[in-house]
């Protein structure tokens, strides 16, 4: 058994929240497995009751419960899209989750700290890391490695003499690993790992399925739900699209489908029976995520 230190921005907030969902799932089970797991992440202003059997939860705070809605909602950086004001919060996240890590450091003397996003905790658990001489491992996902990516050729240099002394360099496709050895050299221990664990769909019978289309997953460029939508209105008889998720996009996906005579459903997110209700009635799940948007791209869609 060894003592793991996880820290992450993005960790479900309550019971069912699908949000940050896959991590507790990987490290639930990670300490069913025998080792003692505890993760780090921020209290947000939607943080309600505990979450997981297995492994111990510590949040920290960064601000007001009412103003902590820089992360937990859509993802940082779409967080900011959707109120800019949310940036200004980005220093005492920092600062919070630093003074937080040490603490726990600390306390509960890990074995191996690890972390989930490149940005925004990545960097500080290196750097402590190799002060305490604590191995450390990293988990890029998407958007936080693009940003890695797109980061002035300085910071590029330190994050890959950084990342070069971890123990592991996990990333979610060998697109994103192709990517990374480019920008950052060829000495990065670089290990593909998209985190997807399958979960069985409920049963259905035939009288439940319909002509629905199903997509399921944030409202953000990068997941193409336009291209869904577009392709829809293009078909001589337009199926029911469920649109299941929130995110920035959502007021322009509305009027989109309005103006294309989509009949599309905007279902906000969905939990339990309510998704194994659109799940029985769907006839095709669709995942129109695109490479790069914006000069962001998809990680692994993990529906």
């Amino acid at each position: 058994m060894i003592r793991i230190l996880v820290v992450t921005s993005t960790f479900p907030q309550f019971p069912g929240d699908p949000r940050g969902a896959f991590l507790l799932t990987h490290w639930e089970a990670r300490a069913a497995a025998g080792d003692q797991v505890r993760v780090l992440a921020p209290r947000t202003a939607w943080t309600r009751g505990a979450v997981g059997e297995r492994v111990d939860v510590r949040r920290f705070r960064y601000a007001p419960a009412r103003l902590s809605s820089l992360t937990g909602r859509h993802g940082i950086l779409e967080n900011i899209r959707e109120r800019p004001w949310r940036a200004l919060a980005v220093p005492a996240l920092l600062a919070a989750g630093h003074r937080a890590l040490s603490r726990q450091v600390t306390e509960f003397r890990p074995d191996r700290l690890v972390a989930h996003m490149m940005v925004p905790f990545g960097i500080p658990v290196a750097r402590l890391a190799a002060a305490r001489g604590v191995p450390f491992e990293i988990y890029g996902h998407g958007t936080d490695v693009d940003l890695c990516l797109a980061a002035p050729a300085p910071v590029r240099r330190t994050l890959a003499e950084l990342l070069a002394r971890a123990q592991a360099v996990h990333v979610p496709s060998q697109e994103k690993a192709s990517r990374l050895r480019a920008a950052l050299g060829g000495d990065l221990p670089l290990h593909v790992e998209p985190m997807v664990h399958c979960v069985p769909r409920p049963a259905t019978t035939s009288s439940d399925v319909g002509r629905n289309v199903l997509y399921l997953g944030r409202l953000i460029r990068q997941k193409g739900v336009d291209v869904l939508l577009r392709a829809v209105a293009s078909l001589p008889r337009p199926p029911q699209v469920d649109i299941a998720g929130d995110g920035p996009e959502r007021r322009r996906l509305q009027r989109l489908a309005a103006r294309l005579g989509v009949p599309a459903r905007f279902h906000g997110f969905v939990y339990g029976p309510a998704k194994e209700a659109l799940w029985r009635r769907a006839a095709v799940l669709c995942v129109p995520s695109r490479r790069v948007a914006g000069g962001l791209g998809e990680g692994a869609p993990l529906v």
